[in-house]
């Protein structure tokens, strides 16, 4: 299953692609994508994920355009990270959407990058841990309506 995380500049989007590579089992395949990805990926994200001994080979930030050609890999759920505005309503192959509000400044302060860091780390290991079964767009529709943001 392909999931996209998409945040404005990216930072968070490779922070939780890098979480769910490594806890997905192969279950998964995450990409990032921002709507205004920086030039580079962050030093001090990269060296944070390094730190907390997640994979970082090959990240860079992405731009969600690239993602939704024609020719792109097809996403299976796209989720967004911090506040954004846009609407994925006519994203191609009609992926599940979900949204979790993690605070976008993972730049400004160490502290922030590090509650960030543990909020996506908790919401992806219940992501990744749902029964295969379980990864059906209605499934996730009622669950999604449901849940109380704090749990996920």
């Amino acid at each position: 299953m392909n999931v996209l995380f998409v945040c404005e500049d990216c930072s968070l989007g490779l922070m939780a692609e890098s979480i769910l590579n490594a806890l997905g089992n192969g279950r998964f395949h995450a990409y990032s994508a921002g709507r205004a990805p920086a030039q580079a990926a962050s030093r001090a994200a990269i060296d944070f994920l390094a730190q907390h001994h997640m994979r970082v080979d090959g990240l860079r930030p992405k731009s969600v355009e690239g993602f939704r050609a024609g020719n792109a890999t097809r996403m299976d759920f796209i989720i967004t990270l911090g506040e954004l505005d846009e609407s994925f309503a006519d994203w191609p192959g009609a992926p599940f959407v979900a949204h979790w509000n993690v605070p976008d400044d993972c730049d400004v302060r160490e502290a922030t990058q590090r509650d960030a860091f543990w909020t996506l780390m908790r919401r992806i290991k219940i992501f990744a841990s749902l029964p295969q079964g379980s990864l059906n767009r209605r499934v996730l529709e009622r669950r999604a309506i449901t849940l109380q943001p704090s749990y996920l």
